[in-house]
């Protein structure tokens, strides 16, 4: 049954935040990007951080950051408190590397903290806190952790899990949407900074789902109007004085620094090369799917079929019993096959945590049959599109690096090879969500050696 309470599930106020001992610990000292309004970094200070799409950890630079953003005027306090974090989230996304993501992972889990106490000095109740915290985490791991340098650090320690202890948000975000838009009026704050958030370029399980640019289009129309219908419609004038003087033209350079132009042409070059990669995986997936439907037929001599001996069916008959894997013994070979959708989250290559135990199990049974072991990824035909994996092949070779490295920990590296197929080699139709769902796999062949 649907409880009244829309932050059920949520954490409390007085939410724990997960101790940190590996990690480096930030004073809140005048050179920390979130732990002091003194930073006078100005303009200068602000945009050569990232503009270039590197960040560089420098504290008092980050310092320079936080202050440059300052406040917001809005009526909402809410998005007044967070406002700093907020103008990070899209820069963060366009930054082509990170000389340091810990200590831009933990400036930003203190820059978390100072909003939550101005919000909660502001007179935001206690659970808007907590739900605007998550939302902001969530969108803040999602842009790290969908850039090249990201990936692998922030996937470990996120602030989600910093704070909340969660991996990953993007369901959750949209529950909560949910129920606040059943009572607008008292959760606009939340439904505001949402509002906000979408903006910004969050996607959440959009990202990758069928339809998910024209879903998350119609959810921010309707969060529009939702707040519109509350607010009421804004004055069609900025100001009553809103003409101002009239001026002659100026040239570029005379208004901008040399720097500032320098910048902008180099975001420039950054977006020309992101969207002549997105091209380039479009254009190259029909040219690879021809490539891999190509068969050459081949006369095979006469040979008295063999039957085949049980290799791996037997050492893995628990798992084969669970549904976890399916084992195929044939005369010259044994393929074992893995779900994707059990292994790895939506338009990751990352290893579940529960699944590997199941791979040291197979890599128990590979490593006592002799013989070279391939290992296969598929995936469905549904196009990816990101910095990191432009199309679906370097997707499944990732997944299927991924899970030979891990096999490598018991079977000698020398027997193992990692491939990516993509969506060239389906077992079913792509046309249903069942069929899609069998398509993405990872497959390991033993190549068993004669007589065994």
């Amino acid at each position: 049954m649907t409880s009244d309470d829309p932050f059920e599930g949520f954490e409390s106020d007085q939410t724990m935040i997960k101790p940190n001992p590996g990690a480096r610990r930030r004073p809140e000292t005048a050179g920390s990007p979130f732990g002091s309004e003194r930073a006078g970094g100005g303009a200068n200070g602000t945009h050569s951080a990232y503009s270039s799409g590197r960040f560089s950890g420098d504290e008092a630079t980050l310092d320079a950051v936080f202050t440059a953003s300052g406040t917001s005027s809005s009526v909402n306090p809410l998005i007044a408190a967070c406002t700093p974090l907020l103008r990070l989230a899209p820069q963060i996304r366009t930054m082509t590397s990170c000389a340091d993501p810990v200590a831009l992972r933990d400036s930003l889990a203190l820059g978390v903290r100072r909003f939550e106490a101005q919000a909660r000095a502001s007179g935001v109740a206690a659970e808007h806190v907590t739900a605007a915290r998550y939302i902001v985490c969530t969108m803040l791991d999602e842009a790290a952790s969908g850039t090249p340098w990201g990936a692998g650090v922030w996937a470990r320690k996120s602030l989600l899990v910093t704070f909340h202890n969660e991996t990953w948000g993007g369901e959750k975000v949209f529950q909560l949407l949910s129920r606040l838009a059943q009572k607008p009026a008292q959760h606009l704050p939340l439904l505001e900074l949402m509002s906000l958030v979408l903006a910004l370029g969050f996607e959440g399980r959009y990202r990758v789902a069928g339809e998910g640019r024209q879903t998350l289009d119609a959810v921010r129309e309707r969060l529009y109007q939702m707040i519109r219908k509350e607010r009421g419609s804004a004055e069609r004038a900025l100001s009553p004085h809103w003409r101002g003087v009239a001026s002659q033209t100026r040239q570029v350079t005379e208004l901008l620094p040399v720097w500032v132009v320098g910048a902008l042409a180099l975001l420039m070059l950054v977006l020309v090369y992101l969207a002549m990669s997105f091209s380039l995986g479009q254009r190259s997936d029909p040219a690879f799917d021809t490539i891999a439907s190509i068969r050459v037929g081949a006369t095979r001599p006469l040979v008295i079929a063999q039957a085949a001996k049980p290799r791996l069916a037997e050492f893995l008959a628990p798992e084969i019993r669970d549904g976890r894997v399916t084992v195929n013994d044939q005369v010259d070979r044994s393929v074992i096959t893995i779900r994707g959708d059990s292994v790895f989250r939506a338009g990751s290559a990352e290893v579940a945590e529960r699944v590997k135990p199941l791979i040291q199990r197979i890599a128990a049974a590979l490593n006592a049959v002799p013989g070279n072991v391939l290992v296969t990824g598929h995936t469905d035909d549904q196009p990816i599109r990101s910095a990191r994996y432009p199309s679906n092949w370097e997707l499944s070779q990732d997944r299927a690096a991924n899970v030979r490295d891990l096999l490598a920990a018991t079977v000698p590296p020398a027997r193992l090879k990692a491939e990516g197929q993509g969506d060239a080699d389906p077992l079913a139709p792509n046309d249903t969500p069942a069929g899609r769902a069998l398509n993405r796999r990872v497959e390991v062949t033993l190549f068993a050696k004669p007589g065994t």
